[in-house]
């Protein structure tokens, strides 16, 4: 309501400002004060059901966007942003995992109980890597830029990011993994996905051209199966994410025809709200701590130029102008929901603490918030206007 009333989505993005109310909450004491009136949405039954409708929330529209997420472009589009997408995220998990050695260093207590070293320097370097396919494609479309020279590879890149993403969640979550072998959870790992593209994906389609199948027939079929990927992928021993974002990826446009829109509307409104808020409760920000301070614009910086640095490159060399590179590396540093997903995960599986998790947190706004001004700084409203006719 307050972001509709003030139209706040216009200057940033609505689940900002759910995190902003999470974070109100519990730096006035409202959670203790619910907390003491048996209200407790930190701990216990009651906080164990909304964190439940939040993930549920997650889990609906990472395998939502990974449904719809396929190249687009020309020939040639279709197969620059390959490099582009490749150096940038390597690059910026390269750094990432230098500062994140460094860090943990010169503070032992960032790494949560169940990283080593190496361990909480990858996770670092993953989380610096992020672009927000769905944070992208709003500023894509607020801005006009969709299916311009410059939107079609930004949202091929953040495609494939995504891909970059959860393939490195699953070798961090299986390195830290407190039972089982690491080589056997990677083993585990590809006889699901073998199974799901080349034996479920075949029989889905095979059942949905046999005959005429009606709305409600394909809504039940494809969430039932978004659900038992991500048990699957749990029970390997990795995040129930994985498993949504590879549901959404073999499932046919053809089974969401008619019910998507709703199901992203249902999602959005009534159960990421949850997510977000209780994210936002966990954030520990002392601003008078300035180890906080000090960890926010190390992270920051890291993140903001090396994606910026490394995509601004590789775009220039595959043949895309000085002004649309330097601006499509404006647009892949942008975190967004992505980034808080991913911490979540990794402050859930004891692999980052409490502190770093804030300062990740923090950039991630910031990285998301500053996207759309540089845009505007690098290209110009004569350009946008040109690109949105």
């Amino acid at each position: 309501m307050i972001g509709r009333v003030f139209k706040i989505q216009r200057i940033f993005p609505l689940v900002f400002l759910q995190l902003l109310f999470g974070f109100i909450i519990h730096m006035s004491g409202l959670d203790l004060w619910l907390q003491a009136h048996n209200l407790d949405l930190l701990t216990g039954p009651l906080a164990y059901s909304l964190n439940g409708l939040g993930w549920l929330g997650v889990s609906l529209l990472i395998a939502m966007v990974a449904a719809e997420a396929a190249p687009t472009g020309t020939q040639k589009q279709r197969w620059c942003f390959v490099p582009i997408s490749v150096a940038g995220f390597a690059f910026t998990c390269a750094i990432g995992s230098v500062v994140g050695l460094l860090l943990v260093e010169m503070y032992p207590a960032l790494k949560g109980a169940r990283a080593s070293d190496t361990v909480f320097a990858l996770a670092v370097g993953i989380s610096l890597s992020v672009t927000a396919l769905p944070v992208l494609a709003a500023i894509l479309r607020e801005t006009g830029l969709v299916g311009s020279v410059l939107g079609n590879p930004a949202t091929n890149c953040a495609i494939l990011d995504d891909v970059w993403l959860w393939l490195g969640m699953a070798v961090i979550l299986s390195m830290a993994a407190t039972s089982g072998h690491p080589f056997a959870i990677i083993g585990w790992l590809l006889v699901y996905l073998i199974a799901m593209f080349l034996l479920v994906r075949p029989l889905l389609n095979r059942w949905l051209n046999a005959h005429e199948r009606s709305v409600s027939e394909r809504m039940l079929v494809s969430i039932s199966l978004i659900c038992l990927s991500a048990v699957a992928s749990d029970l390997i021993g990795l995040h129930a994410i994985l498993g949504a974002f590879v549901a959404g990826a073999i499932l046919p446009k053809k089974a969401l025809a008619g019910w998507r829109d709703s199901l992203m509307l249902f999602s959005q409104t009534l159960l990421l709200p949850f997510f977000f808020i209780l994210t936002g409760m966990r954030l520990q920000i002392d601003i008078h701590e300035q180890s906080f301070w000090l960890l926010t614009f190390v992270v920051t910086l890291a993140a903001v130029s090396a994606k910026l640095l490394s995509v601004t490159l590789t775009a220039r060399i595959t043949g895309l102008p000085w002004r649309e590179s330097i601006a499509l590396g404006s647009l892949m540093q942008c975190k967004g929901l992505m980034e808080l997903v991913a911490i979540n995960i990794l402050l859930d599986s004891g692999i980052i603490g409490p502190q770093i998790f804030s300062a990740l947190a923090t950039m991630a706004l910031i990285s998301t918030f500053i996207t759309a001004p540089i845009l505007q700084l690098i290209l110009g409203r004569g350009y946008i206007a040109k690109a949105s006719l």
